[in-house]
């Protein structure tokens, strides 16, 4: 049996076949790094816009009815 895998190994079609493997295994481990990746930088951009959002809140906590109503007002239309 290891002879016949050592043929094949060294045969024409075996050295293109291993080759080909090879560069599927690099491309999935490619893929996969990439997916990784963008699924961190998505979470921290999701992180970055909870704190920018309850930095905001606290402010607005800390107004008054009358300066809420202002800042809202630049918002409305009219």
């Amino acid at each position: 049996m290891l002879a016949g895998l050592w043929t094949a190994l060294t045969s024409r079609i075996g050295r293109y076949l291993a080759a080909i493997g090879a560069a599927l295994a690099i491309l999935f481990a490619a893929y996969a790094k990439g997916r990784k990746d963008n699924a961190a930088r998505a979470t921290e951009t999701r992180l970055n816009e909870i704190n920018k959002a309850r930095k905001v809140e606290h402010e607005v906590d800390g107004l008054d009815s009358g300066a809420v109503s202002e800042r809202l007002g630049r918002w409305m239309r009219d």
